[in-house]
């Protein structure tokens, strides 16, 4: 248990940073961090009881998605900007980092494993963030249409 406490103060902490590289104002960087510590716990959450860590992936960037775009809507802030740290912490960076010392090393097959390993992680958070983005998109299309049919 106290492992992952650390894993979610590091979240919040990493996503406070990217946030902060990302020029996000000062009074956003408390919003950003607790979304970041958020996913990050759904993450845990859903691959301690799948144990698919493609499907925790998935579901934690469609909550990212979901809930940048309402703390956009609240902050009146571009969603994407509030996105990016916020999935900081998914991304498969040890995974990444052995795709590529595989690959320097030479050894085809672990590079290969780890290369497809890394892409379906990928998959999983661009799905996520893709379908959320996505309907967004519909509805606020569908509005506009709505309010220019009525006026």
């Amino acid at each position: 248990m106290g492992d992952e406490l650390i894993q979610i103060l590091m979240a919040f902490l990493g996503t406070i940073g990217f946030a902060i590289f990302f020029n996000i104002r000062k009074t956003r960087l408390l919003l950003v961090g607790i979304g970041g510590a958020v996913i990050w716990t759904v993450f845990l959450v859903v691959d301690h009881f799948t144990g698919q860590e493609m499907i925790a992936l998935f579901v934690a960037s469609l909550l990212a998605s979901v809930f940048a775009e309402v703390l956009a809507r609240v902050v009146k802030s571009p969603a994407t900007v509030l996105l990016i740290p916020m999935v900081i912490a998914l991304i498969p960076g040890g995974n990444l980092y052995y795709t590529m010392f595989h690959m320097v090393q030479g050894h085809a097959i672990l590079f290969q494993s780890y290369l497809k390993l890394v892409l379906q992680e990928a998959a999983s958070i661009a799905l996520g963030v893709m379908i959320v983005t996505s309907a967004m998109q519909v509805v606020q299309k569908s509005r506009i249409y709505h309010q220019k049919k009525s006026a």
